[in-house]
């Protein structure tokens, strides 16, 4: 007899099936490594005392001068504030909601094939033309925001929490997303201003410096001024980043940098890229994560690189075509370094299903868990989430779901490493390196003797305090599960087999 120490390395990688996915994760749920170490994904607790009344899409969470808290939340009707024991209802007067956007559903709508041809499609009254989100940027300790089915800017007032946002009525209209700049310019993507012809979709506006409401881009006596870009697809989306401000549309990547007078603003094209979803975008210590359409991408320094993953096949193979695009968002965890990213699978109109990339150990992960808008903990100790059901999460918090035992916490091999393929082998064994929280796991084993044979399941074994764990399990190709039976923490490392030559056959 022989023990065998077997180390998996960290993350998801999924070939055609988990056999030949050898000496990987293949599938899990509600899990991440730690310096190697799988471990769970902490719980959540309600943030809300009662549903939203208005599905959220949108939260933007800041600290005022007095380091007070406050989350503005928009949704797909209306603006909350948290007033600390309720989320208030502040949207602006004669604001066009998200739900709004688009075109009467009927035939010959949607994406190619989405549908049967020559029947109604169900369950969709109204199909998006623009891909609604929206957006919130900081002016001081007030707030400036926008939602792109209404395209007006409005102006938010900390110190008067209930008192709804104002229209800022000398700002542009049609305007997609805001961004107010290092140097306190008001940046408008997708402006349309008064007097001003051209493409709107392709334009960059920005206001005066230290004035939100001068838009008077044809004086001298201010620095507002705007750009028309020559991008092959409409501007979507711009976000802050170390160098400046980023920009994309769908198919073109941008950075706005400050140059002074008389131009005040340079913007040059850095790269070719694709946006799945202007909300499926994450921004973190000056760089920047999103989905494209059939990859990730990454920017840092100035420049964008498609980010490596290995289950990108599965995720953007799956993805919904109609609802996808309209539903799928990131957000910053800031609690760990890694980016979540929600999308919905084929036949689902809400997310439900997420993809972990840790960057700072190069690992991805993913699982099933239903989001619809999401913001980083870096404001606040921990992420705020949004659920379908109306109800904010405070992420990261305890181990279960808003006090309710999680029951789908688990992470599954590929076959092991534990022969060549020769001979089967027997398993009479297990040393788990589970440190703390050893029974709060068990261990399932499945495996099979030929290439197409079938597939055992072997009986559940749970550690023991002394470490060794009996077994018997037999066969040429052996894989392993591992689930959580407990609401606590726990983690395992390295793992050693005693592992017997079995028989050739």
């Amino acid at each position: 007899m022989a023990y065998k120490a077997i180390q998996l390395p960290p993350g998801i990688e999924r070939n055609a099936t988990p056999y030949d996915t050898a000496n990987r994760w293949w599938d899990m749920n509600l899990v991440r490594w730690q310096a190697g170490t799988l471990r769970p994904v902490g719980g959540w607790q309600r943030a809300t005392s009662t549903p939203l009344d208005s599905t959220a899409r949108g939260i933007h969470m800041y600290r005022d001068n007095s380091n007070v808290r406050h989350i503005l939340v928009g949704s797909e009707a209306k603006l909350y504030i948290d007033t600390g024991t309720t989320f208030t209802d502040i949207t602006p007067t004669n604001f066009v909601p998200l739900d709004q956007i688009g075109t009467a559903a009927g035939y010959g709508t949607a994406e190619y094939g989405y549908y049967t041809y020559g029947d109604a499609r169900p369950g969709l009254s109204t199909l998006y033309s623009t891909l609604p989100f929206w957006s919130f940027s900081n002016w001081g300790e007030d707030v400036i925001l926008t939602a792109n089915s209404d395209g007006h800017l409005y102006y938010y007032v900390t110190s008067t929490t209930t008192t709804k946002p104002t229209k800022i009525t000398t700002g542009p209209s049609g305007v997609s997303c805001v961004v107010v700049t290092d140097e306190r310019h008001c940046m408008a993507i997708g402006a349309s201003l008064t007097g001003i012809a051209g493409a709107a979709q392709r334009r960059v506006a920005w206001s005066s410096r230290e004035s939100y409401t001068d838009w008077d881009v044809a004086s001298s006596a201010n620095t507002a001024g705007y750009l028309d870009l020559d991008a092959r697809t409409p501007l979507t989306k711009a976000v802050k980043v170390r160098e400046g401000v980023l920009i994309l549309s769908l198919s073109e990547a941008y950075l706005a940098r400050y140059v002074g007078l008389p131009f005040v603003y340079g913007i040059e094209r850095i790269a070719d890229t694709t946006i799945l979803s202007p909300a499926a975008f994450a921004e973190f210590s000056g760089k920047a994560m999103w989905m494209g359409r059939n990859s990730f991408w990454f920017y840092e320094g100035g420049f964008i690189k498609p980010i490596e993953c290995p289950i990108a096949n599965d995720i953007f193979g799956n993805i919904d075509p109609l609802y996808g695009p309209r539903r799928s968002h990131a957000i910053h965890n800031g609690s760990f370094p890694e980016v979540w990213f929600f999308y919905p699978t084929v036949g689902q109109a809400e997310t439900n299903r997420y993809a972990i990339y840790n960057y700072a150990e190069g690992w991805w992960a993913w699982g099933a868990l239903s989001r619809t808008a999401g913001v980083s903990g870096e404001t606040y100790p921990h992420p705020f989430m949004a659920g379908p059901d109306g109800h904010l999460y405070e992420h990261e918090f305890g181990w279960t779901d808003a006090g309710s035992p999680r029951t789908n916490i688990y992470a599954e091999t590929g076959m092991l490493p534990l022969t060549d393929g020769s001979r089967g082998v027997v398993i009479n064994q297990i040393l788990p390196n589970s440190g703390d929280g050893y029974d709060s796991l068990k261990i399932r084993f499945y495996s099979r003797q030929t290439p197409e044979g079938a597939e055992k399941t072997w009986p559940v074994y749970s550690p023991r305090s002394s470490g060794y764990t009996d077994c018997r399990v037999s066969g040429r190709d052996i894989r392993m599960r591992i689930e959580a039976t407990k609401d606590i923490d726990w983690s395992i490392g390295s793992m050693r087999f005693n592992v017997e030559q079995g028989t050739g056959r």
